[in-house]
Formats: C-alpha cells, structure tokens, sequence
C-alpha cells in the first residue's frame, strides 16, 4: 500500500527538518522520498506499509518527532483503476 502523508507547520520548525533529512524507515515501512515544500504544506513523506496499522504507526511517530500536523493518503495509481 503507497501512502502521501502532508506536513503542516505547529511545532519544531528546523528540528523537524532536520528530522526528515535523517528519517529511517523502521522494518516493514519504505520510504520513498522526504520533501520539504511551500504552500499549504511544509512537507511531504511518500512511503509504502504493508498494511494501515503499520502506516498508522509511522504515520504518529513522524507527527510526534516533527510536531507536525501529518495528514495521510492513500494513493492508488491509477493505472490501476
């Protein structure tokens, strides 16, 4: 299962930046890239788990270690719909 979790700003500032420049997978979850944006957003995490409890997990750890607000999809590409 791929997911896009979006970062919005309400707490550490450049810790979590730097945060997110070392972020590591723990087993089961692949990321697939860490991007700082601008806009409505300051960050964006791109991953794959196995299942949702295992993104749900990765997904709480990333918001707690930021101070971020995380909102989380899953994606589904569409040459598969």
């Amino acid at each position: 299962m791929f997911f896009v979790s979006l970062l919005s700003p309400i707490g550490k500032g450049r810790e979590a930046i730097a945060y997110l420049k070392k972020l590591k997978a723990p087993r089961g979850i692949t990321i697939h890239g860490a991007y700082i944006t601008f806009g409505r957003y300051d960050a964006v995490v791109a991953f794959e788990a196995p299942d949702l409890k295992k993104a749900m997990d990765f997904v709480v750890t990333v918001g707690i270690e930021t101070g971020y607000l995380v909102e989380t999809l899953n994606a589904v590409p569409a040459k598969e719909i």
